[in-house]
């Protein structure tokens, strides 16, 4: 399957069990921002996704799945694999599941290079939407190098 990305407005998500960052970009894939995160415990959370990708004109939605050194599905990456699946049935739009290797630590460091206090850091849900975004622009670089 063959998914044409050029002129659409992409997401990408962090699963956790407890949070989910979101993070956008515009259609170019130039500007990255993290937006913000979603309570994963919401019985409903597939309808918030699905409202938000609605609301912010989003063409693909990209979800991070950590994979071990060996490509072997961990436990969380079959949560995640799970969620996919829920997504799917819920929004219209491609879902594209993307390694996320090492996203979390990449956001620390990007709030930590960008001059965000440690207590700035450690706000609920700061991490979850740079890991996002550390994904989205992961996924946008690879997709410009295939080019």
């Amino acid at each position: 399957m063959s998914i044409t990305l050029n002129g659409k407005r992409l997401a990408a998500l962090d699963i956790g069990t407890k949070r989910i960052g979101y993070a956008t970009c515009d259609e170019h894939h130039i500007a990255i921002t993290p937006r913000l995160f979603f309570d994963a415990t919401k019985k409903d959370i597939f309808s918030i996704i699905r409202d938000r990708c609605i609301s912010d004109e989003i063409g693909a939605l990209i979800v991070g799945i950590p994979l071990s050194h060996d490509d072997e599905l961990t436990a969380m990456a079959k949560l995640i694999k799970q969620f996919c699946e829920g997504l799917r049935e819920t929004l219209s739009i491609p879902i594209i599941e993307y390694d996320e290797a090492f996203s979390t630590i990449h956001a620390f460091q990007t709030m930590a290079i960008v001059g965000n206090s440690r207590k700035k850091r450690r706000e609920k849900g700061q991490k979850d939407m740079v890991a996002a975004a550390v994904i989205l622009r992961n996924f946008i670089e690879e997709l410009k190098q295939k080019k």
